[in-house]
């Protein structure tokens, strides 16, 4: 399991590394001795469990816990107190155990088992909340309510109609139409001879998944009725069209609809139909991205803001105002080589790669900051 560690007494802290490193369930992939620090890695390190002094400064171990539930209640925490009178504080806030100081291995293999047995449990729960679940935003799964996924489509047009349902998101599509955009080529008779024998098929594959009655044919059109399913996409272009506003008390909902992105609509599948949705998805992923990062380097957490625009570069790296965003952490930073570096890499792609001009704003800009570094 995923761990982090914290302790405002650095020997202590060295002595909890120690203990804690003997046990092969756990591996610490973070160590802290200001529980504020921790918070704000929290999201990046993914702890499974957190061990916390309860007796910290600025931010004692309950409080921390009881914003840490709030990012995530999957994450387990283990108290370690000096006090036991702590403990009911602990049990308030949903604490696996507190071991009182000095710790000891007994102490630690004693909690790692009810660390164990709470994630069997919650493991259990997520392969169940897996049911009726379908990813589209950078591959194309759907799990059914036995929470595995279905593998077996019989035909690349039984899963393409599926997901042109999933693009039409519960609305009914004339039957011809449907023709049309699996079956561009066919004669007429032969389109709508090709659409029964999916649809049929269809509607087999989803029995087989524990998923029935779902095709409804009415009036000469077809349509899928999503009642029960959660879909990556419906809820990435929910959230998007609202253009919500970044701040302190929605930037970790922010992030998390911004992380449901992981690249082209329904993955390696080239839909000529979606070309069009998928590139209105990359505009929001793209205008997110940099909303996300603004907010970072406003609070002056550099690094969060600069992995958020690491990865929208990866996905675009034609996208001149990510690079200009980059250029302008590194030199909040004070990374002078770190700036050129970027720049250098910036006009490359622009002007040997694309044949195009970097904007004289930035040229400017770049000039400016160079000069005070």
């Amino acid at each position: 399991m995923r761990t982090i560690i914290i302790d405002d007494e650095k020997p202590i802290l060295d002595l909890m590394k120690i203990m804690i490193s003997k046990n092969k369930n756990l591996e610490i992939v973070g160590e802290f001795t200001s529980s504020k620090e921790a918070l704000v890695e929290i999201q990046r390190l993914m702890p499974d469990v957190i061990f916390v002094d309860i007796e910290m400064p600025y931010m004692n171990g309950i409080e921390f816990a009881e914003k840490v539930e709030k990012l995530n209640q999957d994450i387990q925490i283990v108290f370690i107190t000096a006090y036991e009178n702590y403990a009911i504080d602990a049990f308030k806030v949903n604490a696996v155990n507190y071991i009182l100081k000095p710790i000891n291995e007994e102490d630690i293999d004693t909690t790692v088992s009810r660390l164990l047995k709470n994630r069997g449990l919650n493991t259990s729960n997520e392969v169940l909340a897996e049911s009726n679940k379908i990813y589209c935003l950078g591959h194309f799964k759907v799990y059914g309510k036995d929470g595995c996924e279905i593998e077996k489509w019989y035909t690349s047009k039984v899963q393409e109609a599926f997901a042109y349902f999933i693009y039409k998101g519960g609305e009914g599509v004339d039957k011809w139409q449907l023709c049309e955009v699996l079956w561009e080529d066919s004669p007429p008779k032969k389109a709508e001879s090709n659409l029964h024998s999916t649809i049929y098929r269809l509607k087999r594959v989803l029995k087989n998944a524990a998923i029935e009655n779902k095709v409804i044919n009415q009036g000469g059109k077809y349509k899928m009725d999503f009642t029960g399913f959660s879909c990556d996409l419906w809820e990435f272009l929910s959230f998007m069209k609202k253009n919500p506003r970044v701040n302190g008390e929605g930037i970790e909902n922010y992030k998390k609809i911004i992380d449901l992105y992981n690249g082209s609509l329904f993955g390696s599948k080239d839909y000529v139909w979606a070309v069009e949705l998928n590139e209105k998805i990359n505009r929001y992923y793209s205008y997110g991205v940099k909303n996300i990062a603004n907010y970072y380097i406003d609070m002056e957490n550099y690094n969060e803001a600069y992995e958020y625009l690491r990865k929208l570069i990866e996905v675009n790296p034609f996208d001149e105002d990510a690079h200009e965003l980059i250029i302008r952490v590194h030199f909040l930073i004070g990374d002078r080589i770190g700036l050129i570096s970027h720049y250098t890499k910036m006009v490359e792609i622009f002007e040997k790669e694309l044949d195009i001009p970097i904007k004289e704003s930035t040229r400017k800009l770049y000039r400016e900051m160079l000069g005070k570094l």
